[in-house]
């Protein structure tokens, strides 16, 4: 079985759909699971759903190591550490630590990885990490509010986070084929290089890697290294279906906003334009969570019932300087800890309410929402977009969850995916209402 530990709830989903669609039966946990969850019977790959991503390394290390042990008690014999795909971690980030504490305890002598997915527009060359063709040094991520990326150089980002050697794969050798790529890994274990980082062009280039680390203890890297992983992988079960009415239809949705990412603000921009009702959780005027969400509740108790404008939208999503007033204002921790409370709130509430579809933007949105619901376990559903699936949780109330990346979808997805209009039944007083 493959076993997967992923830093943050957004990219969980995104691993999660490349493994099914690559044919491996798959389950989702958020959170480490107990020890008295077992994984259903040929399930092919586990995933589970970290907070780390943006904690400190030692906490990270810490919450890896326990996933890295629950995985293996469940019978996983090769363990995949999902990043993002942009790999926005900072010079004192916790990518490196985390590779070298889960390398260390499988005593794993080269670890090959990539953040290369070229559906998502990542591609890596020369050891260069390209966004839609463009460096990243000089995408959007340059102006990313919590994580600017002002490197493009991979080999030079992880080797300011560990001590350990890193090499780099060229290209020619990775489409040279299979044979050539694992006696690059072999010549780089002579050399006591740790990580080898590959490049990648395309979809070939994925499944070549894939090929060769399929036997191998750990391997790293986004979504795109698991799905050219996942047919390589000797796990049964086939393909995870897990197919019922289009969740568009679930009624009534609603739209939980918090990345600040340029494509989430474009989004944003499109529900208003389509007059969406929309509400702003902001930490400023009410630095109290619990306050806060009351308030966004009680403004969608008054909307006008049988409105045809569509899924009301919840966000505290504003352009980097206005962010950066808040976090100034309140202090970076406390406004996210703020805003992930409220939001949480105001997500158990809604389904309270009788919301069914809920759609999240940001990984820290995400995040807080499964949390707030009580959210351990989904079954992994159709895309709505690529890297995107919709997740059905195994217990609680049956709703139908999209968890987004920020940088995800085009600029009409969360328009598209909180259609069509919403149910002309009264939404605020159909408490418990099942879909």
């Amino acid at each position: 079985m493959l076993g997967v530990i992923a830093d943050d709830v957004t990219g969980a989903s995104d691993v999660a759909l490349s493994l099914r669609e690559g044919g491996l039966r798959t389950v989702l946990y958020f959170g480490v699971p107990g020890p008295d969850v077992t994984p259903p019977d040929g399930c092919g790959a586990v995933v589970i759903a970290l907070k780390s991503r943006m904690a400190a390394p030692e906490r990270a290390v810490a919450s890896s190591l326990e996933a890295l042990r629950r995985l293996r008690a469940h019978g996983a014999r090769r363990v995949y550490f999902k990043f993002c795909s942009t790999f926005d971690s900072t010079a004192d980030g916790n990518l490196g630590p985390v590779l070298d504490a889960l390398a260390d305890a499988l005593d794993v002598p080269v670890v090959l990885l990539t953040p290369s997915s070229p559906r998502h527009g990542r591609t890596q060359y020369e050891g260069h990490l390209f966004v839609n063709g463009v460096p990243l040094a000089e995408s959007p991520m340059r102006h990313h509010p919590v994580t600017p990326m002002t490197d493009s150089s991979l080999p030079r980002l992880l080797r300011a986070q560990t001590q350990r050697p890193v090499g780099l794969l060229r290209w020619d050798t990775v489409r040279a084929g299979a044979a050539a790529v694992r006696a690059a890994v072999d010549e780089a274990a002579t050399r006591g290089v740790r990580y080898l980082l590959a490049d990648a062009l395309d979809d070939g280039d994925l499944r070549t890697l894939g090929s060769v680390a399929a036997d191998a203890p750990l391997t790293a890297g986004a979504a795109g290294l698991a799905e050219g992983l996942a047919p390589a992988v000797p796990a049964g079960g086939g393909a995870a279906a897990y197919e019922e009415a289009d969740p568009s239809a679930v009624h009534p949705a609603a739209v939980l906003c918090g990345s600040c990412s340029a494509r989430t603000l474009e989004q944003l921009d499109a529900l208003r334009a389509a007059d969406r009702p929309t509400y702003r959780l902001d930490p400023v005027a009410e630095p109290d969570p619990a306050v806060l969400a009351e308030r966004a509740l009680a403004w969608y108790d008054a909307l006008p019932t049988g409105s045809s404008r569509g899924a009301p939208a919840f966000h505290s999503s504003v352009p980097p300087h206005e962010l950066r007033a808040i976090q100034r204002h309140l202090g970076a921790e406390r406004a996210a800890a703020v805003l992930e409370e409220a939001t949480g709130r105001v997500a158990a509430g809604l389904v309270a309410r009788g919301v069914r579809r809920v759609i999240a933007a940001g990984g820290e949105t995400s995040g807080a929402v499964v949390a707030a619901l009580g959210v351990t376990g989904a079954l992994v559903g159709r895309a709505a977009a690529p890297g995107v699936p919709w997740i059905h949780p195994t217990s609680g109330p049956r709703i139908a969850l999209l968890l987004k990346s920020g940088n995800f979808g085009g600029p009409d997805f969360l328009a598209t995916a909180s259609g069509p209009p919403q149910d002309p039944s009264p939404h605020g007083r159909r408490q418990g209402a099942r879909p």
